[in-house]
């Protein structure tokens, strides 16, 4: 559907008593301003289509409840968006989104935010969105108290997450290099270049269903220095089995010899 074929459907039916609009998977690259006249929506779903922006008349829209932009181009997010004060739920999955606007602020009623599959690097703006509770971000539910810039996440946290996806979120994103040094990791083993470490509290580590000790290999490159860090298997206690396993069972003297 283009752009003139919904205007002209918008402004022929007269459809100012429509509460529901889905428009997903049409191919729209951009919508009417015309739009601004279904003053009695509530709900819009405009996913999977191709859109950059919207009409500055989107913030007629005063009664909608939930929108839908999920699987779109957005690199931003238009201020139009940000005037919805009445916004319950807002969909951005799989947009383009670097940062969030200060004038999500405006969205006070807002209580179901998705923000997943876009290559945002700070949350701490949803500080101020009272009635928020979870955002879906990195694939899972993120609560408050982990709305800040991703850099800031602490290791510590991951010893008090008693959630497991969020805790293999915070390992993910925090990395093992940096968890070795602030969560003293302890050396079980070591073999030519290779280090089989430990975190140390390994009563409250654990990433899947049941507590479960995080073994990593830490590899150092002889002529560069250059320090790669793996986790293993949990009962892994040789540095030199470990980077076997890593090299799918062949041993790294016979793997340099295949090589």
């Amino acid at each position: 559907m283009t752009e003139e074929e919904l205007e002209h459907k918008i402004e022929t039916a007269r459809l100012n008593e429509l509460e529901r609009l889905y428009l997903g998977e049409e191919g729209l690259a951009s919508l009417p301003e015309s739009i601004g006249l279904l003053s009695n929506l509530n709900t819009l779903y405009l996913w999977e289509n191709q859109l950059v922006s919207l009409p500055e008349s989107i913030s007629n829209l005063t009664n909608l409840s939930i929108l839908d932009l999920s699987g779109n181009q957005f690199s931003y997010l238009p201020d139009s968006i940000c005037n919805l004060a009445n916004l319950d739920s807002l969909n951005l999955i799989e947009n383009q989104l670097t940062n969030l606007p200060v004038s999500i602020v405006n969205l006070s009623n807002l209580t179901e935010l998705q923000l997943d599959k876009n290559p945002l690097s700070d949350l701490s703006i949803l500080q101020d969105l009272p009635k928020l509770v979870d955002v879906l971000f990195l694939g899972t539910w993120i609560p408050r108290r982990y709305w800040t810039k991703l850099s800031e996440w602490e290791c510590e946290w991951i010893l008090e997450e008693e959630n497991v996806a969020i805790k293999h979120v915070l390992i993910q994103q925090i990395g093992y290099e940096r968890i070795c040094k602030e969560l003293n990791a302890m050396e079980l083993d070591s073999w030519r270049e290779y280090t089989l470490l430990e975190i140390d509290d390994i009563d409250r580590v654990y990433v899947r269903e049941i507590a479960e000790p995080i073994i990593l290999l830490k590899m150092t490159c002889p002529s560069t220095g250059h320090i790669h860090i793996l986790r293993v298997q949990p009962e892994m206690t040789s540095a030199e089995a470990a980077i076997t396993w890593v090299n799918h069972g062949i041993h790294p003297d016979e793997f340099s010899i295949q090589t």
